[in-house]
């Protein structure tokens, strides 16, 4: 998803399917979660507005994995 016409900069503030993503939610920080979150938001919002099929199932899989961490920060 990362194309070759994006700049540096819209690369850094989007997590593309293809980016590494962490496998322990649970060790980051809730600054760094929020980061991520904000990354995965705005990926996908460049796959609804640039696909017809909508989000790409890793980054729709990885939002749902951060909403669930959230969750259970809440709840703690």
């Amino acid at each position: 998803m990362a194309g070759a016409g994006t700049s540096p900069l819209e690369r850094a503030t989007r997590l593309s399917p293809d980016d590494p993503f962490p496998e322990e939610l649970l060790d980051l920080s809730l600054e760094h979660l929020q980061i991520l979150h904000s990354r995965i938001c705005r990926q996908l919002e460049l796959e609804y507005l640039t696909d017809p099929a909508g989000g790409h199932p890793v980054t729709l899989d990885r939002a749902h994995e951060l909403q669930i961490e959230f969750t259970s920060r809440l709840l703690r």
